[in-house]
């Protein structure tokens, strides 16, 4: 009976030894941290779910209209017949304004690239929003905007 307790205790420490020196698997690439915004509103920490959200002179409706309007397709994915959807991340400033704009997730290579420049301009070029607010006092909000991008 000994010598099985005693095999057992020598496969449980040998194994426990294995499961510690396993290494650490990949970890999740983040995106690059946002360029802090100079002036007022540096040192607020952006909320992610206010009390009021921001919102587009018209509506989300309105806002996907006016970037639908704005959007140049770039002209190499065309000819590629290149689609995809590129995720946008921004923060709505306490004045309404866009600041901080960065690519969550784009189609991979160099046209997925393209597609996410084109996003970037097309968010730095819409109208200013009302600000989200927390107990009536505007707060900064970061906002997550996905875009796509379809020939039709």
């Amino acid at each position: 009976m000994g010598i099985v307790k005693y095999i057992f205790s020598v496969l449980f420490v040998v194994s426990a030894f294995y499961c510690t020196a396993q290494p650490d698997p990949d970890p999740i690439p983040m995106p690059p941290p946002p360029t802090p915004v100079s002036g007022e509103f540096q040192d607020e920490e952006p909320m992610v779910f206010p009390e009021v959200m921001p919102a587009y002179p018209g509506g989300e409706t309105q806002m996907f209209k006016d970037i639908a309007s704005a959007m140049i397709y770039p002209p190499l994915c065309l000819e590629n017949e290149f689609q995809g959807k590129v995720f946008v991340q921004f923060v709505v400033e306490k004045n309404g304004k866009i600041s901080n704009i960065i690519i969550l997730r784009q189609p991979e290579g160099d046209l997925g690239k393209m597609l996410g420049n084109e996003a970037i301009r097309v968010v730095k070029n819409l109208k200013d929003f009302t600000p989200g607010s927390l107990n009536g006092e505007p707060k900064r909000v970061r906002y997550t905007l996905p875009i796509y991008f379809k020939i039709k």
